[in-house]
């Protein structure tokens, strides 16, 4: 298996940066740390609220020559982009993908940080490079071996090391952590079993269609550190909402989860702010309650995000057994 260190961040595209900028610092609480600009594109890197361990990156298209474009004009745009693992060893990484029948490519860096290319491999891709300092960089595209989705190794320094905060916006949705991507697929133990041989993460759960409704059955996995998780998404029949969403944009990253302190509190910051929220469920597991609502992409850039709240409830009682006197 690949040696991941961390997950160092999440990127997503739009088409305009500074809405999104301002959108994730008021209603989201994220705290933007920097910004980004190189050929192709502008963006910004914010640290997010809680102990993730993680930034969040946005890009936009920095005009109309954009390689972006092609991505947010086609089915998966806008949204979540790509996933970036830092690693321990470029050359292993590559052995193994290729032992598994993944592609790797490369791509030539751009001054001190290498910029995110387009989808398309071409002749001066095939190897990983390395930039001016020292930090390798391959990819893992998303028709070659990503299972829809793009991944970026980078071997070296973290490129976001991120700032952990409590979050400090009063009216913001409240998140205190990211707790899942969500990576629909056809089927569970494929993708499940990708995920392990290819990067060693670990499941640690397989849900019944009980828990996770009719339409879906899962399986959990979790990231180095436990940063987050990976939930693979299973349609459970061919009407299904995620068959109807693999049939469009065949397997993808279909959400994100946030993880959030007052359910009810998130849901009238996001409607305060023009944001639909959607699909409410509510349930007790395993001596908890919890909660959880999805905000509609056309008011977040293009992101389905779920909020997620989780309380533990006391232990029942033990009783206590009375002895008759001897």
């Amino acid at each position: 298996m690949i040696d991941v260190v961390r997950i160092d961040h999440i990127s997503m595209a739009v088409r305009e940066l500074e809405p999104q900028v301002e959108l994730l610092e008021r209603v989201f609480g994220f705290r933007c740390c920097g910004r980004l600009q190189q050929p192709g594109y502008v963006g910004a890197e914010f640290d997010i609220p809680g102990e993730s361990g993680i930034t969040w990156e946005v890009l936009a298209p920095d005009g109309p020559d954009s390689y972006l474009h092609r991505f947010l004009d086609g089915k998966n745009g806008p949204g979540l982009h790509h996933l970036a693992l830092q690693i321990n060893d470029m050359p292993q990484a590559i052995q193994h993908m290729e032992s598994l029948g993944v592609e790797p490519w490369g791509y030539a860096p751009r001054g001190p940080r290498p910029a995110e290319s387009d989808l398309l491999p071409t002749e001066a891709s095939d190897e990983p490079h390395e930039d001016d300092d020292g930090v390798s960089v391959a990819y893992i595209h998303p028709r070659s071996g990503g299972a829809g989705f793009l991944f970026q190794l980078t071997e070296g320094a973290a490129w976001s090391p991120p700032e952990p905060f409590e979050g400090e916006r009063s009216n913001s949705l409240g998140i205190t952590r990211v707790s899942a991507l969500g990576h629909a697929h056809h089927s569970r133990q494929q993708l499940g079993d990708w995920y392990e041989a290819l990067f060693g993460f670990r499941t640690v759960h397989n849900s019944s269609n009980a828990l996770s409704g009719p339409s879906f059955s899962s399986r959990l996995l979790e990231t180095p550190r436990d940063q987050f998780g990976i939930e693979v998404m299973q349609p459970s029949h061919e009407d299904s909402f995620l068959q109807r969403f693999i049939d469009r944009r065949g397997s993808a990253i279909h959400h994100v989860m946030f993880q959030v302190g007052d359910i009810d509190s998130a849901i009238r910051t996001a409607e305060r702010n023009g944001i639909r929220a959607l699909g409410r469920q509510s349930g007790t597991s395993d001596r908890a309650t919890w909660d959880e609502v999805f905000l509609a992409p056309e008011g977040t850039g293009g992101l389905l995000a779920g909020l997620f709240s989780w309380h533990e409830t006391a232990p029942a009682p033990v009783p206590l057994v009375e002895l008759e006197p001897q």
